[in-house]
């Protein structure tokens, strides 16, 4: 085989720029932390990281929907919370009220605070999450849900006091790929439909229940006091507690549910990245060893060019 100059030096030239061009990725491995850059590195490794970064992709929105989803039913379980204290309140003020020997100014000084409270109680069933949307209405999240409607006269589900205007829906967030989880309850079953303990329909709203017993103790609205109907309207606040409880318990179920389903999405993040940390994280220790024989094989192929180019006929005539 006849070996000419251009041959030598063609190949010289050759041999050394593969051994920069890998000295080059090399380098860049180590200043990435990467042992994968391109998929022609390692297609097969490369491809399997591109699934397994596509399922971490689809379960980190898992688990921010379920953090969503906790931090709306954490701040509804407060409302609602804040819902029973004034409830409590009341009920107290209710016993007190049951006095048969206070007088007009006293029964109007408690008349006074219950109204304060019912106006309290009103604006937490108008609460709106910190993106501006009203939590009690359903999903029509954009209507202020309770309005005072009442003109006078004993308050029921048939003489509303305050009405409801959004509807019986709630929102949802998805949890899982199979399983949605409610965000919200919806105005009508918190307020509206207060049950008793039994579960049975009082046929008074939380509103219409306060409201009547505001009346039985306010001298100036013309109700007149009996013990009956002092009764009714104790009866009906504690309803309205336990209405109000029912749902703080179906609230705390969620909220347990979704602890235990963000506890398993992070076991399976963890999973995930450990995998894609196999997949494409560089073994230092063996790219430093590489990186220092190629660096030792490029300053061999360009010592050996240097001396081979050198060589010429005309040097020994």
């Amino acid at each position: 085989m006849r070996v000419s100059t251009a041959l030598i030096f063609n190949n010289g030239a050759q041999g050394i720029q593969r051994n920069q061009f890998e000295l080059f990725r090399l380098q860049n491995q180590l200043s990435t932390g990467r042992r994968i850059l391109a998929p022609e590195d390692d297609p097969i490794g490369a491809s399997e990281a591109l699934q397994v970064e596509q399922a971490k992709g689809v379960n980190d929105q898992f688990l921010a929907n379920q953090s969503t989803a906790t931090s709306d039913l954490q701040y509804l379980d407060a409302q609602l919370g804040s819902v029973s204290g004034e409830l409590e309140s009341l009920i107290e003020r209710a016993i007190q009220a049951g006095n048969p020997t206070l007088g007009p100014d006293q029964r109007n000084m408690i008349a006074s605070e219950m109204k304060q409270r019912l106006e309290h109680v009103l604006s937490l069933a108008n609460s709106r999450d910190g993106t501006g949307l009203y939590i009690f209405s359903g999903t029509q999240t954009q209507t202020q849900p309770f309005q005072v409607v009442g003109a006078g006269g004993n308050y029921n589900l048939t003489n509303l006091y305050v009405a409801y205007q959004g509807d019986n829906g709630q929102r949802a967030l998805q949890a899982t790929p199979s399983q949605s989880m409610a965000t919200s309850e919806n105005g009508q079953d918190v307020f509206m439909q207060v049950r008793d303990a039994q579960g049975n329909v009082t046929g008074r709203s939380i509103f219409d229940s306060i409201k009547n017993l505001i009346d039985i103790n306010d001298p100036n609205s013309g109700v007149p006091y009996s013990a009956a109907t002092y009764s009714q309207s104790l009866a009906d606040l504690h309803a309205s507690l336990d209405t109000i409880s029912q749902v703080r318990a179906k609230v705390g179920g969620r909220l347990q549910a979704l602890e235990s389903l963000t506890a398993v999405g992070q076991d399976q993040d963890l999973l995930h990245q450990g995998r894609l940390s196999e997949l494409r994280d560089l073994d230092y220790a063996k790219a430093i060893s590489d990186l220092s024989q190629r660096q030792l094989l490029l300053q061999a192929a360009q010592q050996s060019f240097k001396q081979v180019s050198q060589l010429s006929l005309f040097n020994i005539l």
